[in-house]
C-alpha cells in the first residue's frame, strides 16, 4: 500500500479510496493547521452562491406590457445633438458650442486637442448602404454616434438598426465598434440583441443589428414619472434589475464586462429587457482599451483601475437607484454615493433594498457583490420582500443561504427562551459544498453536538466547514468560549460572522450578536434568517419597537419561519397592541406543526390580563372554541380551560350574565356555574403535580373559585 493512500487513522490497516477509507470512513490524514497569524484587516465576503434560479421572482411581478410600435414612428423629425452634451471624443472638452448668440458648430476641430468632431447625421432617409440597407432615418445619438433605423432589401425588408461611428478617425471609436461586432456575433442570450452584419459606406463603419423595438428604461421612466408624479414602483425596478443582471452575468461567463450600463442602453419589449449598446465591451483584464462609461453610473475606481464585474455591477446599482426614487444630484453631489436612508421615504421603508443598492454600490469594489449571479440570488430575495409587504401577502422562497427553521423558540406562551437556546434553534447555514470534508460532515447531519465534538475535535480532518460546524457544536454545549476560538481562525466571510454572532448570542451578549447579525444582513439583504436574528437580540434587550419591524419583515414574506410570528406577537403584546399579536398567531399556517401553539397563543393574548369591561360575548365563545378544538394535554388543557372560564367569570360580574343557555366550554354563563367550573378545573390540575406547594396553591385557588352554598 503506498503511503500516499494508506489511512491515518490510528490502529486502522484501511487505504483511502474515492477520498475516504474503505475500513475506518475517515477522510485522508491532513496536516495540523498552523496557528492562524496576524492579518491585515480584510474585506469581509460573502460566499459565491450555488447556481440559483431567480425566474421565479422574476414571475411574480405583473409588468406592463409594451406594446410593439411602428419603428417609422421612433424615427428622430429633428436629428441633432444638444450643445450641452457635445464633448469631444478624445479629450472628453466641450465642442460644439454656441457664442454671443450664434449657434455653435455640429462640425469642426476641438479647441483643446484638435480632434475633429462631426454631431451631424452622415446618413439621410433613401440612402443605401452597403447596397442592402435603405435609411429610414435617426433613431438617437449615443457615445459612439448616430443610430439609424433602416430596411433590409435583401432579408424580407426586416426592419435593423444600423449604428454609425461618431467620428471614423477616431482610433479608440474603430476599436470599440470593431469589439462590439465580434462580441455581438458570440453571443447569443434573449437579453441582448443580435448582430447580423458590419458594413462600411462612404469610408464610415456601421454594425448592422437587429431592431429591438420597445421603449428603454429611460423613457418609461420619464412616461412613468409624466403620469403619475413619481418613480416607476420598485418591484418592476427589482424585475428589471433581474432581467439585467442575467444579461451581464452571460457577458461574464463569456470574459466579457458590458462596462456602461444605464437606463438609456436597456430597452423593455413586451415584458422583457434585452441590452441594445454593446460599444463599451471590452475584456475582463483587458487593462489598455478605451473605457466607456457614464457619469452617475460609473464605478469611482474606473480610470485608476480598469473595468470589472465588480464595476459592472455598481452600474446595475446606480441604474436601480435612478429608477425607483428621486435622485437629484446623482452625476453630481451624490456622484459617487447614495442618500442616507432617512431621507429617502422609499429607503426608509424597505431597508433591505436601501441595503442591495449600499452593497452592490459599495465604494471598495472588494465589498460588492462578487458575480452577477449573488447579486441576482440577493435581488431576488429582496424582490420576495417589497411584494409581501406592497400586496401584505406571503411570497416564501427556500433560502439560498440558510437551512430551514427545525424549531422555533418562544412558540408556547409564555418568556422568551435563553440566549442560549435562542442561539441553538436559529437555522444554520448550508454547508459548503465545495468544502473538501462536506461528504463526510454530511454524514454527521443526525450526530448531537457532544457526537460532533467527539468526531471532529482534533480529528485528521480540517477544513472552514469543518472547523465552522466544530464551532456550532461547542457553543449549543454551552462552551462559547472554545466556540469564538475556533472561530479567530477561520476566513472572514459571512458564515465566520454568524457562528460568531451565535456564540455571542449564546453567551447572552445581545448588543455584541446584534452587531454580528446586522453585518451578515448587510452581505446578504435578501436573506430573511439575519432579520429573525436580529428581532430575538432587540428583544432580549427589552427593545420591543425595534424587534417589531425584525420580526414583522420576515413574518409577512415567508410563514414558514414560525419564530418570527410567535416573536411578533410577543413585542406586540408588549407594545398593547393586543389584537395585532392575535393576527400575527391565527397567520400560522393549519399545517404548520405550530398551528396549535399558536391558537393557543391566540386565545391568552386575548384574555391575559384583560379588563373584564372590555370583554365581549362573541370574543369568549371563539376562545372557548379553539380551546375545545386543540389537540393538548391534560396540564395544558385545564390550564387553558380555567383562563377562559376566568374571564367568562370576570366578564358576567362586570357586565352581568348574557341570556339563559349562553355557555363557553360547555360551563353555563352564570357566576354560580362558572364558579363550580373553575372549581373542577383548578382540582383536575392539582391532581396533575407532584410538587406540593404547587398542589396546595391549586387547592387553595378551587376552594376560592367554589360558590358559597348552604351545605
Amino acid at each position: 500500500m503506498d503511503l500516499a493512500t494508506r489511512c491515518g487513522t490510528t490502529g486502522c490497516t484501511g487505504a483511502i479510496e474515492d477520498g475516504y477509507c474503505v475500513v475506518c470512513g475517515a477522510p485522508p490524514t491532513r496536516p495540523a493547521a498552523a496557528p492562524p497569524r496576524p492579518r491585515a484587516p480584510e474585506p469581509v465576503r460573502a460566499a459565491a452562491p450555488r447556481p440559483w434560479n431567480t425566474g421565479p421572482a422574476r414571475a411574480l411581478v405583473r409588468m406592463p406590457v409594451v406594446p410593439p410600435q411602428d419603428p417609422e414612428d421612433a424615427v428622430l423629425a429633428d436629428p441633432h445633438v444638444p450643445e450641452a452634451r457635445r464633448f469631444c471624443g478624445r479629450c472628453d472638452a466641450p465642442v460644439g458650442r454656441g457664442q454671443g448668440g450664434a449657434p455653435g458648430r455640429t462640425e469642426g476641430f476641438c479647441g483643446r486637442c484638435r480632434a475633429p468632431y462631426s454631431f451631424a447625421p452622415r446618413l439621410r432617409r433613401g440612402d443605401l448602404v452597403a447596397g442592402q440597407y435603405e435609411v429610414a432615418g435617426c433613431l438617437a445619438h449615443g457615445g459612439l454616434g448616430w443610430v439609424y433605423l433602416a430596411r433590409d432589401r435583401h432579408v424580407a425588408d426586416r426592419w435593423v438598426v444600423l449604428k454609425g461611428l461618431r467620428d471614423t478617425g477616431d482610433a479608440d471609436a474603430l476599436a470599440a465598434a470593431a469589439a462590439e461586432r465580434r462580441v455581438l456575433a458570440e453571443v447569443e442570450h434573449p437579453g441582448i440583441v443580435k448582430i447580423y452584419n458590419f458594413v462600411r459606406h462612404a469610408g464610415d463603419g456601421h454594425i448592422v443589428m437587429e431592431y429591438a423595438g420597445g421603449r428603454s428604461l429611460r423613457d418609461l421612466a420619464v412616461a412613468h414619472r409624466a403620469a403619475t408624479g413619481g418613480p416607476l414602483p420598485l418591484p418592476q425596478v427589482l424585475a428589471h434589475a433581474l432581467d439585467a443582471l442575467g444579461a451581464l452575468g452571460h457577458l461574464h461567463e463569456r470574459g466579457l464586462l458590458y462596462c456602461d450600463f444605464k437606463p438609456a442602453n436597456a430597452v423593455q419589449c413586451g415584458t422583457e429587457l434585452r441590452l441594445i449598446d454593446l460599444g463599451g465591451v471590452r475584456r475582463i483584464g483587458d487593462e489598455d482599451g478605451a473605457i466607456y462609461g457614464t457619469a452617475g453610473f460609473q464605478a469611482p475606481e474606473i480610470g485608476d483601475e480598469a473595468p470589472s464585474v465588480a464595476s459592472d455591477l455598481y452600474t446595475v446599482g446606480r441604474t436601480m437607484a435612478v429608477l425607483a426614487f428621486e435622485f437629484a444630484g446623482f452625476t453630481g453631489l451624490y456622484r459617487h454615493s447614495l442618500p442616507d436612508r432617512d431621507r429617502v421615504p422609499l429607503l426608509a421603508r424597505h431597508e433591505s433594498f436601501d441595503l442591495l443598492l449600499r452593497r452592490a454600490t459599495h465604494p471598495d469594489p472588494a465589498a460588492r457583490f462578487a458575480s452577477a449571479a449573488e447579486m441576482a440570488e440577493q435581488t431576488a430575495g429582496v424582490l420576495r420582500e417589497v411584494l409581501a409587504a406592497e400586496e401584505d401577502r406571503p411570497v416564501p422562497a427556500p433560502s439560498a443561504r440558510f437551512g430551514p427553521e427545525t424549531r422555533a423558540p418562544g412558540a408556547r406562551a409564555g418568556a422568551l427562551p435563553s440566549p442560549a437556546d435562542l442561539a441553538a434553534a436559529l437555522p444554520r447555514p448550508l454547508p459548503d459544498e465545495d468544502d473538501p470534508a462536506a461528504a463526510y460532515l454530511a454524514s454527521l447531519a443526525a450526530a448531537t453536538p457532544a457526537e460532533i465534538v467527539s468526531a471532529l475535535d482534533g480529528a485528521h480532518v480540517d477544513s472552514t466547514e469543518v472547523r465552522q460546524s466544530l464551532a456550532h457544536a461547542r457553543l449549543v454545549l454551552g462552551d462559547t468560549a472554545g466556540a469564538r476560538r475556533i472561530l479567530d481562525g477561520l476566513p472572514r466571510d459571512w458564515r465566520t460572522l454568524w457562528y460568531g454572532a451565535l456564540a455571542d448570542l449564546a453567551r447572552g451578549a445581545a448588543g455584541t450578536a446584534a452587531d454580528g447579525f446586522a453585518a451578515v444582513r448587510a452581505l446578504l439583504p435578501g436573506e430573511l434568517v439575519p432579520s429573525l436574528a436580529l428581532g430575538l437580540c432587540a428583544e432580549l434587550r427589552t427593545r420591543a419597537s425595534d424587534a417589531e419591524p425584525c420580526y414583522e419583515r420576515v413574518w409577512t414574506t415567508d410563514r414558514n419561519l414560525p419564530s418570527a410570528g410567535f416573536g411578533l406577537a410577543r413585542v406586540r403584546f408588549a407594545l398593547g397592541d393586543r389584537y395585532a399579536a392575535v393576527d400575527a398567531l391565527l397567520a400560522v399556517p393549519p399545517l404548520s406543526r405550530h398551528h396549535a401553539e399558536a391558537q393557543l397563543g391566540a386565545v391568552v393574548a386575548r384574555l391575559k390580563g384583560r379588563d373584564p369591561a372590555a370583554l365581549n360575548l362573541s370574543e369568549l365563545a371563539d376562545c372557548g372554541t379553539r380551546v375545545a378544538a386543540l389537540d393538548l394535554d391534560d396540564g395544558r388543557r385545564l390550564r387553558a380551560t380555567a383562563l377562559v372560564l376566568t374571564a367568562a367569570l370576570g366578564y358576567v360580574r362586570a357586565q352581568g350574565a348574557p341570556p339563559a343557555g349562553t355557555a363557553v366550554l360547555g360551563v353555563p354563563l352564570t357566576e354560580r356555574d362558572l364558579g363550580f367550573g373553575l372549581e373542577r378545573c383548578y382540582r383536575s390540575l392539582a391532581r396533575t403535580t407532584d410538587d406540593a406547594a404547587r398542589r396546595l396553591a391549586l387547592v387553595e385557588l378551587a376552594n376560592s373559585a367554589r360558590p358559597h352554598t348552604l351545605r
